[in-house]
């Protein structure tokens, strides 16, 4: 009779907890939970079910910032144009939200960037309608507004990096803002903010992502024209690359320069960037849905409220896994 030891040349492993790293194939036996394990691969990113928020808003902070297991959510609005804005802050533990002290302005379409323990709240609105040029600073206990402020007042921007290597860029400037949006764009050193070459395309509710502030990409926005462009960032210039496939403003973004990922919007599309173009994946969030939160990688991400037409907003919490990642199955006899 074939056995597994036959075809391998070895015996499945008995283990009392699931080993880590994992690679493509692997079989094992947890003798903790009585059951055969085999590791795969994601070929398409998949949604699932993640912890409410307490808290229900839509004009979340752009981006959010950490990672699926340890994100971060701020500011907003609990429904549409007019209603306050929020200093509602917001952990997340790969499970379930906690409240964490408040921002010291209410805020809502801000930029976000950073890490759970070490983000900034960047610009945004505050009461009664007014654009900003005010960041906040959290280190994981509380928040701190900053001497720095942007050159341009601003809403509806993207914001990426770290916290102390962050690009802010795009967004609406003024109490109603130019049709066009401005084309506005900022780099922040951990102490002060420097204006940059600006980007060739004038957007607002425009999304993005990238690791630092010299390695960027600023994708979507309105007005329409607009909705479809993206522009890659190296320090010095902005370059128009291949457009979006789904054209889209609201969005969400997460990743870096040569891998992100792009999210929702006024069509709820998903699509992988790879550094050269964009590749729509199958699969969308369960609850379509624009301007929420949305922190991680390419592969691993929170996306957290948002607006669900027709409003107002929503504490929906959604864990994206993107394809390329490493999973546990259990060996069934059925």
């Amino acid at each position: 009779m074939t056995t597994y030891k036959g075809i391998n040349g070895f015996a499945v492993q008995s283990v009392a907890s699931d080993p880590s790293p994992l690679d493509e194939g692997q079989v094992w036996y947890n003798n903790a939970t009585y059951a055969f394990k085999l590791a795969g691969v994601t070929t398409v990113g998949t949604f699932a079910s993640g912890g409410n928020l307490n808290t229900a808003r839509m004009y979340g902070n752009n981006g959010g910032a950490g990672t699926q297991t340890a994100a971060l959510s701020f500011g907003g609005a609990p429904a549409g144009p007019g209603t306050p804005q929020l200093t509602t802050s917001e952990s997340y533990n790969g499970t379930s939200w906690t409240n964490t002290p408040s921002l010291n302005t209410a805020t809502a379409l801000a930029g976000g960037s950073g890490t759970q323990t070490a983000a900034l709240c960047i610009a945004g609105t505050s009461a009664p309608t007014n654009d900003t040029t005010k960041t906040e600073s959290f280190n994981g206990t509380s928040w701190t507004t900053l001497p720095a402020t942007l050159n341009t007042a601003r809403y509806f921007l993207a914001g990426v990096g770290t916290q102390t290597s962050t690009l802010a860029f795009g967004g609406e400037n003024g109490p109603s803002g130019p049709v066009g949006g401005t084309a506005a764009s900022e780099s922040y050193n951990g102490t002060s903010w420097t204006t940059t070459p600006s980007l060739n395309t004038a957007r607002r509710d425009v999304a993005g992502f990238g690791a630092t502030n010299t390695a960027a990409i600023a994708f979507g926005g309105a007005p329409g024209p607009t909705a479809g462009a993206t522009e890659s960032y190296n320090g010095t210039s902005w370059t128009t690359v291949n457009s979006l496939n789904t054209a889209r403003r609201g969005a969400r973004g997460a990743g870096t320069q040569t891998a992100g990922v792009g999210i929702g919007g006024d069509t709820n599309a998903t699509e992988l960037w790879n550094g050269t173009s964009w590749t729509t994946n199958p699969n969308s969030m369960s609850t379509a849905r624009s301007v929420g939160s949305f922190a991680g990688t390419q592969t691993l991400g929170v996306y957290a409220g948002g607006d669900s037409p027709p409003g107002p907003g929503v504490t929906t919490t959604e864990e994206w896994t993107g394809p390329g990642v490493t999973t546990t199955k259990t060996i069934t006899t059925s």
